[in-house]
């Protein structure tokens, strides 16, 4: 398990961009989170990190070792979930919790917490699949991988859950840094982006290309 903390930060402006990889897709069928990763974003920055494996209690399938490369093997030493969720979520504390494609990770999230605290975080997710569909409209793909090459973001240890976090929390910095060109009058912070995911794309201006501003339009 490893981390690093922040200070003197307000938590309003801090996003929490999480990852799992886990043993399926749905917690509802008995799936559980195998690795957690999250990368602390504030004012485009990393400033703080928290990375763990977690051990489900039982063996995962070798499809899943092949896709991210955790085995059975690193996984029988390493800590549970009664261990490590408390923790993240003490980590996280107040801040914008942010995935990629962030039902998933969400679901996961909230099942882990339940089963560790016996409590839920209800808070809202920022989705920055969803942001990327109305920001990069002329993407071809919205997949992270996809993002982090068309926006020169260097891809280490893909569907490891730290360094998916970290190129996640990348791509929101940038999604950040143009919103703020193309809306120089408003605050671009946790609420805004929560309601301009949920906005028509046709109704929004494509901002993919750099230097973009309503002026040029």
């Amino acid at each position: 398990m490893t981390s690093s903390s922040f200070s003197n930060v307000v938590a309003s402006d801090v996003y929490a961009v999480l990852d799992f990889e886990t043993s399926g897709l749905n917690p509802d069928h008995g799936h559980r989170a195998i690795e957690i990763g999250i990368s602390l974003l504030c004012e485009g920055q990393e400033i703080g990190t928290f990375s763990s494996l977690i051990n489900p209690g039982f063996k995962v399938d070798p499809f899943i070792t092949g896709l991210t490369g955790i085995s059975n093997q690193m996984l029988a030493s390493a800590p549970s979930a009664q261990e490590v969720m408390p923790k993240a979520f003490e980590f996280v504390g107040d801040a914008h919790l942010v995935a990629h494609n962030a039902s998933f990770d969400r679901k996961f999230w909230r099942h882990e917490l339940r089963r560790t605290l016996g409590s839920d975080d209800e808070r809202r997710y920022l989705c920055t699949l969803m942001l990327s569909r109305r920001i990069f409209q002329s993407f071809d793909s919205h997949r992270l991988g996809a993002i982090a090459r068309k926006l020169g973001i260097e891809i280490h240890d893909s569907h490891r859950a730290l360094a998916d976090a970290q190129v996640t929390a990348q791509a929101l910095a940038i999604m950040i840094e143009r919103l703020r060109a193309a809306h120089s009058s408003e605050h671009i912070d946790g609420l805004f982006l929560q309601k301009y995911q949920r906005k028509v794309k046709s109704s929004l201006p494509d901002l993919t290309r750099v230097g973009y501003c309503l002026e040029q339009v």
